[in-house]
C-alpha cells in the first residue's frame, strides 16, 4: 500500500508552507519613519562690502561692483517644486528636472535633493556688455570635492543634463514624454551659455550640480573667468573671479514613527 502523500496533498503543503514563510518575513520587514528633510544653503558673511560682498537677510549673497551686481541664491527643493508645480506632484513620475518632486524614498523616509542648483542674476547697469559662462562654474566642499556643473546636452564637457536623463529614461513612451518634458524645463530655466549681458538688461538662470553628501557643512561656489571688458574683436579683455562662500544647515523632523514588527 503506497503511504506516500498524494501530489493534491502535496501541492497544499508547499502552498501552506510559502504562505507562513511570507507571513513570518513580512512581520520582519521595518518600515522607517517619514521624515520632513531639508538641506540648506546660506551665504557666509566673510567677505564684507569691502571685498564687494553683500549678505542678505535670507541667505542670498551679492557680489557688487559699481554699475554690475551678481546674485546668489541657492534654491531649495521647496522653491524649485514650486517653480513647476504641475511637474512635482506625480510621485516617481514627476517631470522636474531639479528635484524628485513629491516622492518619498522609501528606505529613506523623505524625498533627497537630486542636485545642487543656485539662480544666478547678472544685472548690467554700465559695462557695454558681461558674460558668465556657466560651464566654467565650480563648486568646492570643505570635503575636497571639486563639483562641475551641469551643461545641457551631451557634448557638455564635464556633467550633462541630456546625458543624466538619458541615463535613466525607460523605453516606453511614457519614459519619452517624461524626458522630453523635463529637458524643456531646463532649456527654459538653466542659466544659458554664451548669453552676453549687455549694460541696462539683467539676466537670471540656474547653476545645477550634484548632490552634495550628508558629511559636507561649507561648499564655495567660484564663477572663473567672468567677464568684464570685451576688446575689438569681441575677446575677452578683463575678467574676474567671483567667489561665494555658503554653511550648510540639515534639519530632519521624525513625522511618524517607525512601524514596529512586533505589533
Amino acid at each position: 500500500m503506497n503511504n506516500s502523500p498524494s501530489p493534491t496533498a502535496s501541492a497544499r503543503r508547499t502552498v501552506m508552507f510559502f504562505g507562513m514563510g511570507l507571513f513570518l518575513l513580512s512581520g520582519c520587514i521595518f518600515t522607517p519613519p517619514a521624515i520632513e528633510y531639508s538641506s540648506y544653503l546660506s551665504a557666509r558673511s566673510t567677505r564684507d562690502a569691502a571685498d564687494h560682498y553683500l549678505v542678505d537677510d535670507d541667505g542670498a549673497v551679492t557680489y557688487a561692483l559699481a554699475g554690475l551686481r551678481v546674485r546668489v541664491d541657492y534654491m531649495t527643493d521647496e522653491a524649485l517644486n514650486q517653480m513647476f508645480p504641475d511637474d512635482s506632484n506625480r510621485g516617481p513620475f514627476s517631470t522636474n528636472p531639479y528635484t524628485y518632486g513629491d516622492w518619498l524614498d522609501p528606505l529613506l523616509g523623505h524625498t533627497p535633493n537630486r542636485f545642487t542648483v543656485f539662480q544666478v542674476t547678472v544685472t548690467n547697469d554700465i559695462y557695454a556688455k558681461v558674460l558668465l559662462d556657466p560651464i566654467t562654474a565650480l563648486l568646492h566642499t570643505d570635503q575636497g570635492e571639486v563639483l562641475h556643473s551641469f551643461g545641457i546636452p551631451s557634448y557638455s564637457p564635464h556633467k550633462s543634463f541630456e546625458r543624466y536623463y538619458r541615463g535613466v529614461r525607460g523605453q516606453s513612451g511614457n519614459e519619452f514624454y517624461r524626458f522630453d518634458t523635463r529637458m524643456g524645463n531646463v532649456r527654459s530655466s538653466t542659466f544659458l551659455e554664451d548669453t552676453k549681458v549687455f549694460k541696462g538688461e539683467s539676466y537670471s538662470g540656474l547653476l545645477t550640480f550634484s548632490p552634495l553628501d550628508e558629511e559636507v557643512d561649507r561648499v564655495q561656489l567660484i564663477l572663473e573667468d567672468f567677464v568684464l571688458k570685451f576688446d575689438a574683436s569681441d575677446q575677452p579683455l578683463e575678467t574676474v573671479d567671483i567667489f561665494f562662500d555658503f554653511d550648510r544647515t540639515i534639519l530632519k523632523t521624525v513625522v511618524t514613527p517607525a512601524a514596529d514588527p512586533a505589533e
